[in-house]
């Protein structure tokens, strides 16, 4: 039996994780939020929250503070599922990986992490003759752009090239030729679609992503969380995951 901490409890991801893990009865699920509710299983501070053997967050970059420092005060592995963090933020998750074994991706569908493999074989040989061009596709209410997926992919082209491109943001008049463009939309109830598009002349290779449903997403945390409990410290990625699994 494990102690489970969802953070952003009350959120819609928070809440459809939470919700999944409850359905296992041998677990203990419990909760943080900033929003207050009855349950006593719900914590609004953390100096409240019992122990528990493992983290998964959902909630804003605005708590990363308070979320590493329970994480290292506790020794507690902690799988992160938010995105949006700045530059020194993304550095204090780094130093914190180095004593408290962490988990974090920026989409934790399966799909999208075999797109980010595929990415890794197919960039290098197109970018000479194929411009790049990354479309992401979101509900009306997400805050931010572009998508830590978008940003993801994007880097996972970048990191497989011989010469990385410039990642540009918008609709520009004119594309330079070392320019990576990623554009947003922001409609509706779309769940998540990413379009990795390399276009050359005469001819288009598309990759697409959908995402159906948020379940996949708290799905994708809980095998993350199941993974990051067994590993030393360290920062492990979905690309780690999909590794173990191969190796089965």
């Amino acid at each position: 039996m494990m102690n489970i901490l969802i953070i952003g409890s009350k959120g819609k991801m928070g809440s459809l994780t939470k919700a999944i893990l409850e359905d296992n009865k041998d677990d203990q699920v419990f909760g943080y939020d900033q929003v207050k509710d009855d349950s006593s299983l719900t914590f609004n501070q953390f100096e409240d929250i019992p122990h528990v053997d493992v983290i998964i967050d959902f909630s804003h970059p605005k708590l990363l503070s308070d979320i590493l420092t329970f994480s290292k005060n506790k020794h507690v592995p902690l799988v992160i599922a938010t995105t949006g963090f700045h530059e020194e933020q993304t550095k204090d998750i780094l130093k914190h990986a180095q004593e408290v074994p962490v988990f974090m991706s920026a989409n934790y569908a399966y799909g999208v992490a075999i797109i980010n493999k595929i990415l890794k074989q197919i960039s290098d040989d197109l970018s000479n003759d194929f411009d790049i061009e990354i479309i992401e596709k979101h509900h009306a209410e997400k805050k931010d752009a572009p998508s830590g997926t978008s940003l993801q992919l994007a880097q996972t082209i970048n990191d497989s090239m011989s010469h990385p491109k410039k990642i540009v943001h918008g609709h520009n008049p004119l594309r330079e030729s070392g320019d990576l463009g990623i554009h947003s939309v922001r409609a509706g109830s779309i769940v998540g679609e990413h379009t990795i598009l390399f276009s050359g002349k005469d001819e288009t290779i598309e990759i697409t992503h959908r995402a159906q449903s948020k379940k996949i997403f708290a799905l994708g945390a809980i095998k993350a969380m199941h993974y990051i409990i067994k590993q030393n410290p360290g920062l492990y990625t979905m690309e780690d995951l999909l590794k173990e699994q191969n190796d089965e």
